[in-house]
C-alpha cells in the first residue's frame, strides 16, 4: 500500500478522498483531523483515551467510531491491576490521583479495581499547588500508587517531586512509560511505538475486507519495565521483566 507521511502543518491541505485512510500520530494530529471532519476514516495512534474521547465529542464524531477510531496509549485497567498483583503481591489498596474533570474515569477505575480484587483510593487534584499535599494524604491511605497518563498531574515539572515523595513514604509507584521506570517508578506496563505500529498495520490490512475501522481499543502488544534498584531500596523482591510479561500474557490476565 502506498504511504505518504505528512507533517502536521500540512494537514490543512488535505481534501476529501474516499480511497484514503488517515493515520493520526499523536494528540496534535488527531485534534487537527477531528476539526477538519473529512469523510475518509481516521485511525489515531499514541493518544490517551481521554484526549481521543474529548476530540471525538467536540467534533461530533463520538458516535462514528467505525470511521474515527483509535489505538489508545493507555493500557487496559485489568492489565495494570494484574501487574500490581504479580509484582507486588499482598498490596491491595491502590492510590490514584485524578483531576476533577475525570469523574467518568474515577468510576471506571473503581469498578476495574473491585473486579481485580483491589480497592481504589482516589484523590482529586485541583492544580499543581495542590498536588503534593493531596499526594501525602493519599500515601497515608494506600500501599501502592498507580499513575495514570494525565498530563495535568504527571508532567516534567512534577515527576521528580511525585517520585521522591512516594519513595520517602516507602510506597511503590507504578508508572506508565519506560521513562517513568528509569526516573524511579518501581515498574510499568506500556506499549512502545513499534508495538502500536504492529497493531495499526494489522488493522489496516483488515480494513480492505471490513471497509470499516474497528472500535477504539487499547494496545494489544505490550512490554514491562522494572526498576530493580528502587525495589531493593524499598525492600521489595521483584520478578524480572520477562517473568512478569509471561504472567500478564496468561489467559484472563489483563488481555483486552
Amino acid at each position: 500500500l502506498p504511504v505518504k507521511v505528512m507533517p502536521l502543518q500540512e494537514v490543512g491541505s488535505l481534501r476529501a478522498d474516499s480511497g484514503q485512510l488517515l493515520v493520526a500520530v499523536g494528540a496534535g494530529a488527531m485534534e487537527e483531523l477531528a476539526k477538519k471532519n473529512l469523510p475518509q476514516p481516521v485511525l489515531s495512534v499514541l493518544v490517551p483515551r481521554a484526549a481521543f474521547e474529548k476530540a471525538a465529542r467536540q467534533s461530533g464524531r463520538l458516535g462514528d467510531p467505525r470511521n474515527f477510531s483509535a489505538i489508545y496509549l493507555d493500557q487496559p485497567w485489568a492489565r495494570q491491576f494484574a501487574l500490581i498483583r504479580h509484582a507486588l503481591p499482598g498490596r491491595t489498596k491502590v492510590g490514584i490521583l485524578l483531576t476533577p474533570n475525570s469523574t467518568e474515569l474515577a468510576s471506571a477505575l473503581s469498578v476495574a479495581a473491585k473486579a481485580a480484587g483491589f480497592v481504589a483510593i482516589i484523590e482529586m487534584v485541583d492544580g499543581e499547588a495542590d498536588l503534593l499535599p493531596v499526594l501525602k494524604r493519599l500515601l497515608v491511605e494506600c500501599d501502592v500508587v498507580l499513575a495514570v497518563p494525565d498530563p495535568l498531574i504527571y508532567n516534567r515539572n512534577t515527576v521528580q517531586s511525585i517520585l521522591l515523595t512516594t519513595y520517602r513514604h516507602q510506597v511503590p509507584l507504578l508508572g506508565f512509560s519506560p521513562s517513568y521506570v528509569k526516573a524511579g517508578a518501581i515498574a510499568a506496563v506500556f506499549s512502545v511505538p513499534e508495538q502500536i505500529g504492529q497493531q495499526a498495520a494489522e488493522i489496516i490490512q483488515r480494513l480492505a475486507a471490513d471497509r470499516r475501522l474497528p472500535l477504539p481499543q487499547p494496545p494489544r502488544y505490550f512490554s514491562v519495565g522494572v526498576n530493580a534498584q528502587v525495589a531493593r531500596s524499598l525492600g521489595i523482591s521483584l520478578d524480572d521483566e520477562a517473568s512478569l510479561i509471561g504472567k500478564l500474557k496468561r489467559p484472563s490476565e489483563g488481555e483486552p
